[in-house]
């Protein structure tokens, strides 16, 4: 009686769980992209905001755009996260807005370097990146905004993106902005300053990619937050005269990066390959800049050429593919350079390749290989034989003297040789079997 009135509740079907839950992933896939789509059109209205040039708009204007475009991201930020009680958006949103925070402080950076320098100070010749003529107190107040901002935006951006690091991110962040504010200009000075941030930066992103979690996309964009007060300084050093400090912190930079920090993010054997080629070519290039500002009226280009084998043999440790090949052309080279500044007659040729030879036969124990080895000994015997000719001079001047002192050598020696014998020849031995397996 009972069981004619009971009702079993109807059960889904397995097509139509599946149904909707292609649906829920093609709703997630339309979202995404529409945030993408979003997000490329906010930085492309943000660039082509900055590069189209509004120099009929005063520079004071122009920062308050920029503060309200700040303003109207974290606004869509907050609208997300509370609205909407949706956390992708609120990131994308907050991420914009302290990524452009940075846009506005290199703005408030060219207004106290304009201020403080007056009419001395570079400017570039586009007029829409020049900040001139600010009263002092607008300058001021900027100045104060921004202070304020890049603690509050900044610590709702990393806070929402990676909450974990949100103090390493926050302090390296406002550090980098100061950077970015000090009124400076001169070649030599932001070269500096380039190359401390860079230095900065990297201890930050090797403690940062330790963690797995900030290699995700919220971790990776925070890392790149706090990296663009640097891409802004090279950007803008491009903008005045260039010196030859500049371009060897640059050249520096490109070569760490490539032979050194890339490993951390791909394993790509073509862009680990092409990066580790253009990584040592800079890494060359730095030592010629050096030779080409200093040492332009000098004739001992042999000599000053061999940095360069000392440069080859040190990326070879670090260098992912051909490490050998590097550690043979170093050796090379640098008997190509000593002999030829022999033949050249330079004053310090054979010191020069008494040391080379030292080093290079060292090297060559160490990596147990036979070129750095052998080359080695060449340079050595090289610069040996150029200072027997002083022995022989001496020989001409007394005879008698200097073969007494040669007798004296010869029975020390065979004295030496015959107490030491077995040592000698276990030795000798020892090191031929040694020599026969290495490379």
């Amino acid at each position: 009686m009972y069981a004619e009135n009971y009702q079993v509740p109807p059960v889904e079907s397995g097509g139509e769980t599946e149904q909707a839950s292609k649906a829920r992933s093609l709703t997630a896939k339309i979202s995404n992209y529409l945030r993408w789509a979003g997000s490329l059109l906010i930085v492309l209205s943000a660039i082509s905001f900055m590069l189209q040039g509004h120099a009929d708009m005063l520079p004071s204007y122009r920062y308050w755009v920029a503060l309200g475009f700040t303003l109207i991201l974290c606004t869509g930020g907050l609208v997300c996260a509370y609205a909407f009680n949706e956390t992708k958006g609120a990131r994308i949103f907050f991420g914009l807005g302290t990524a452009f925070l940075t846009v506005q402080t290199s703005q408030v950076g060219a207004m106290v370097y304009a201020y403080f320098q007056g009419k001395q100070a570079l400017q570039p010749k586009y007029e829409w990146l020049q900040f001139m003529d600010v009263s002092p107190v607008i300058v001021g107040l900027d100045l104060a905004l921004t202070s304020v901002l890049l603690v509050v935006v900044g610590y709702a951006g990393f806070a929402i993106l990676a909450r974990k690091h949100l103090k390493m991110l926050l302090g390296a962040f406002i550090i980098a902005n100061l950077f970015l504010m000090l009124p400076i200009r001169e070649a030599h000075s932001i070269a500096a300053t380039i190359g401390a941030l860079f230095l900065f930066l990297r201890y930050i992103e090797q403690t940062l990619h330790q963690d797995r979690s900030m290699q995700l996309l919220e971790g990776l964009s925070a890392r790149l937050i706090i990296s663009l007060p640097l891409f802004i300084m090279i950007g803008r050093s491009l903008l005045h005269p260039a010196s030859f400090l500049l371009a060897v912190v640059g050249s520096a930079m490109i070569a760490t990066y490539l032979l050194s920090d890339i490993k951390r993010y791909t394993q790509s054997a073509v862009i680990l390959y092409a990066g580790q080629v253009i990584g040592t070519l800079a890494a060359l290039f730095v030592w010629l800049v050096v030779v080409d500002e200093f040492f332009t009226d000098t004739q001992d280009l042999s000599l000053l050429m061999l940095p360069l084998a000392v440069i080859l043999f040190g990326l070879s440790f670090i260098a992912s593919y051909h490490a050998k090949l590097y550690r043979f052309i170093s050796s090379l080279l640098a008997v190509i350079l000593v002999y030829g500044a022999m033949t050249e007659g330079l004053v310090f040729a054979p010191v020069f390749a008494l040391l080379t030879g030292m080093a290079l036969t060292v090297a060559g124990l160490k990596t147990r290989e036979k070129v750095p080895f052998f080359t080695g000994h060449i340079c050595f015997a090289g610069g040996f034989l150029f200072y027997c000719r002083y022995a022989v001079d001496l020989y001409s001047v007394a005879p008698w003297l200097s073969a007494i002192a040669l007798g004296l050598l010869v029975i020390l020696l065979s004295s030496y040789l015959e107490s030491r014998e077995k040592k000698i020849v276990q030795k000798f031995r020892f090191y031929f079997h040694e020599l026969k397996t290495w490379n």
